[in-house]
């Protein structure tokens, strides 16, 4: 057992792996440490060494004096390890061993009477069907070829339904699952076959289940909302929750209790839950009936999720739009958790290894779906693809996927985020020159697999990216069985080609940075047609309390013309505000617009200090509440927060505001931070930003604009040129 200490007074950790280590909450150990990136290191075992690997960090990981980083490196009893400015010493507890990963799994098949025999499986990842490739075969007609997968986790064993046809059942008695955690002793059920599992004590023993004493197992679909007993009785047998200790329980449902966005949802047969191409915040736990997953341009059945399983989890996290569309086929409850709550399952360690291997699986699933690249590859090949792959996050800009010279090993598939391929020049002191941008949904790096030769360029991330890798080997033999595979990739080649980026354009999509990449939603002013009256800029203060439109920024020559990018709200597609803010008050609209729930706002000001472009600013609140009057009066139809909802705001007339003109206004005579209604503190101040003017038919800065010189773009369309979109009319890829 490995024992890992954080400094002298630093979080400690005891057990057997694998440990991320980061600023992240979801790491198992959590730094405050500046310098540590959020997911700075993993630590697992590996054979019979323990391994340090480096995640891709900032400021890299270092082993005792030594000034290199690494990317692995052994561990031994008193390593000193180096994470930001955090010292991790490593030591080992001999009195209890480790798991035997020599013999870590053991299955008893019960039924049918014919196959009943004993396996042993020495693999860390385990396949359960009637093919005999499956490293415990269960010949019985009612097991599909590959029924299901057991991996090891941090938290121990658990296993996936591969889309069976006669599903995963376990327990007794036995409840459907799509994934869960297995505990010693337990009974599995495939199709008409039964097995027992028998786990090793150190990671198999099940905790104890929570003690409901008045509860009822029944939510209605009208009334109040249920009390906390009720979502507890609801959950408690969830594959999800299984694994809860008390402690977790009291966080969770005093997480439910005081928060209303913690809720249930109810849907009638055939009514939609959600919407492809669309933001929510939401994580979500099927309580009773059957969501359907589905590809939102054939209607397909992707996946379907029963009682107990649970879908969302990373488009909620990474305010990523949904990529499939879903429908409820029963009538069905759902639990809604929002992107801020989900901590509370996730610090849980049984749980968030669900989470992580249930989001391959389902990751996977819908890529393959959705991708022309493997279209007619039957369900069985994918699940092998499935294991032969691993997932990897990127959470900033500049971090090399693939090196130009090396060998390949993998290929890779971006389920989210921008890449782009860069060749280095002949002269070293010369940019590299940028080949391309690599979006979601595109394949690179699958011709140095094919033809076995070095890479051509080299591969990095232009901001926060999600890759699929598949191994070079499974690759390959998917290819050999697919023939029409290569053949679509050598007409993506082709058509790469084709589409290369004007360098000039190239050059300067890089001037412009990942903030540019990454928004949603550009404001952008033709300097042809604007006159500099600054009309714009008023409006913006007029609605705000203070102006968000700096008229200011980056000077673009774009397909458009030459235009101004001036300091605004972008809508990041990786807004750093949401992520911080701690009651879930910054919210993203399902079309894709940021704005803030000021009903939910403690008026902290964490977002403001977490947007890199410096886009938000606190203002006092009683130049806020100024501001939000005016909004109402401008549109009294619709409800505006007011955080002194008593206190009536008068218009000043242009007499009035130039004998204001010049004058400081004293502070002791604005109104003084006090209660609400609701006997709610009413902070001292409010974070204000662009937020296209959210609740106003229109927007102030564009309404203003007497030239029509002010404009809100979509930089996908406004970069079209330099990202190759033309060239992505199957599905992308780099030929790196």
């Amino acid at each position: 057992m490995i024992v890992i200490r954080a400094g002298d007074d630093g979080p400690r950790y005891r057990g057997h792996g694998p440990v991320v280590v980061g600023r992240d909450e979801s790491c198992e150990i959590q730094l405050d440490d500046p310098i540590a990136s959020r997911r700075h290191l993993r630590i697992h075992r590996k054979g019979h060494e323990w391994l340090a690997e480096d995640l891709g960090s900032r400021n890299g990981t270092r082993v005792g004096d030594a000034d290199r980083p690494i990317t692995t490196a052994i561990l031994r009893a008193g390593d000193v390890l180096r994470v930001g400015g955090t010292l991790l010493y490593i030591s080992f507890d001999q009195t209890v061993p480790d798991i035997d990963i020599e013999e870590p799994l053991r299955f008893t098949i019960l039924e049918p009477a014919s196959a009943a025999s004993e396996v042993r499986c020495t693999r860390e990842t385990v396949t359960i069907g009637r093919h005999p490739s499956c490293d415990v075969v269960v010949d019985d007609p009612t097991v599909s070829r590959l029924h299901a997968v057991v991996a090891k986790t941090g938290a121990g064993y658990v296993i996936n339904d591969q889309k069976a046809t006669n599903a995963v059942y376990v327990g007794d008695p036995p409840e459907r699952i799509t994934a869960a955690v297995l505990y010693d002793g337990q009974i599995i059920r495939l199709g008409t076959a039964k097995l027992r599992v028998h786990v090793p004590a150190e990671v198999g023993q099940r905790p104890e289940p929570p003690r409901i004493s008045q509860a009822t197992l029944m939510i209605p679909a009208e009334g109040p909302r249920p009390v906390a007993e009720v979502i507890q009785a609801q959950l408690a047998k969830a594959p999800l929750f299984q694994g809860f200790a008390e402690e977790d329980w009291t966080l969770f449902l005093t997480a439910y209790e005081r928060d209303t966005e913690l809720h249930i949802e109810h849907f009638q047969p055939g009514e939609l839950v959600c919407e492809a191409a669309r933001f929510d915040s939401y994580f979500r736990v099927v309580l009773k009936g059957a969501i359907e997953t589905q590809d939102p341009r054939s209607s397909q059945v992707l996946l379907t999720h029963h009682k107990g399983d649970f879908f969302g989890l990373i488009e909620a996290k990474k305010s990523l739009a949904r990529a499939t569309r879903h429908v409820a086929t029963e009538e069905s409850q759902v639990l809604c958790l929002p992107r801020h709550q989900i901590r509370y399952v996730e610090r849980n360690a049984a749980a968030r290894a669900l989470l992580e291997e249930r989001h391959k699986e389902e990751s996977w699933r819908v890529m393959a779906a959705q991708l022309p690249l493997f279209e007619g590859v039957p369900v069985e090949t994918v699940s092998d693809l499935i294991q032969a792959s691993e997932i990897e996050f990127y959470d900033k800009a500049g971090m090399v996927i693939i090196q130009e010279g090396e060998r390949g090993e993998s290929v890779g598939i971006v389920r989210d985020g921008f890449l782009k391929v860069v060749k280095q020049q002949e002269n070293e002191h010369d940019p590299d020159r940028i080949l391309g941008y690599i979006r979601a949904g595109d394949i690179f790096g699958e011709a140095a697999i094919l033809d076995d030769s070095p890479r051509t360029a080299s591969v990095v991330t232009a901001g926060k990216a999600e890759v699929v890798k598949i191994d070079k080997d499974a690759f390959r033999n998917l290819c050999e069985q697919h023939p029409e595979i290569p053949d679509r990739l050598a007409k993506l080649q082709q058509e790469r080609q084709e589409s290369r980026p004007d360098p000039l354009l190239a050059r300067q999509l890089e001037k412009w940075g990942q903030g540019f990449i990454q928004a949603d939603a550009l404001l952008l002013m033709d300097l042809e047609l604007c006159v500099k009256c600054d009309l714009c800029v008023e409006a913006c203060e007029e609605l705000h309390g203070e102006s968000r439109l700096i008229r200011r920024g980056i000077e673009l020559e774009t397909p458009l013309g030459t235009h101004l990018a001036p300091a605004a709200c972008r809508h990041c597609d990786d807004p750093l505000c949401m992520f911080s803010c701690p009651t879930g008050a910054i919210k993203r609209r399902p079309e894709g617009e940021i704005y803030i729930d000021y009903d939910l706002c403690t008026g902290v000001g964490a977002c403001a200090l977490a947007c890199p472009y410096d886009n938000i600013h606190m203002i006092e609140t009683h130049k806020f509440d100024q501001a939000q009057a005016v909004k109402q009066r401008a549109h009294p139809d619709h409800t505006f927060f007011r955080p002194y909802p008593d206190q009536g705001v008068k218009p000043r007339g242009l007499l009035q505001r130039l004998l204001a003109f010049g004058k400081v206004e004293d502070p002791q005579q604005a109104p003084a931070p006090a209660a609400d209604d609701d006997g709610r503190h009413v902070p001292a101040s409010y974070p204000i930003k662009c937020d296209m003017c959210d609740g106003l038919p229109f927007m102030g800065c564009v309404h203003a604009c007497p030239t029509g010189a002010a404009m809100r773009v979509d930089p996908v369309e406004l970069h079209g040129a330099v990202a190759g979109a033309g060239a992505r009319k199957a599905v992308g890829g780099s030929g790196a």
